[in-house]
């Protein structure tokens, strides 16, 4: 078991960032629009929790590579039907 300084359980679960759900690469691709779905949600938090550990960030991102789908599934979806 691992203590959390609290900043850190922010980023974890997602309070540090009002980007935390959307999906995109943040807010440095804002044509995609705001949509934020749980696929993109378990996304970010996979890449967050393991950056949390200690993970280098692009290592991060490729662990967290097999949930892409489903946030880019997510997305797709969120836009044609709007939810």
């Amino acid at each position: 078991m691992q203590a959390l300084a609290l900043d850190d359980l922010a980023n974890v679960h997602g309070g540090s960032s009002t980007d935390f759900g959307r999906c995109g690469p943040g807010s440095s691709w804002p044509w995609l629009g705001n949509v934020y779905t749980p696929e993109c949600a378990a996304h970010d938090a996979a890449v967050r929790g393991a950056e949390a550990k200690g993970t280098p960030h692009w290592l991060a991102h490729l662990e967290a590579l097999p949930k892409l789908p489903a946030a880019v599934w997510s997305y797709a979806r969120a836009r044609v039907t709007g939810h």
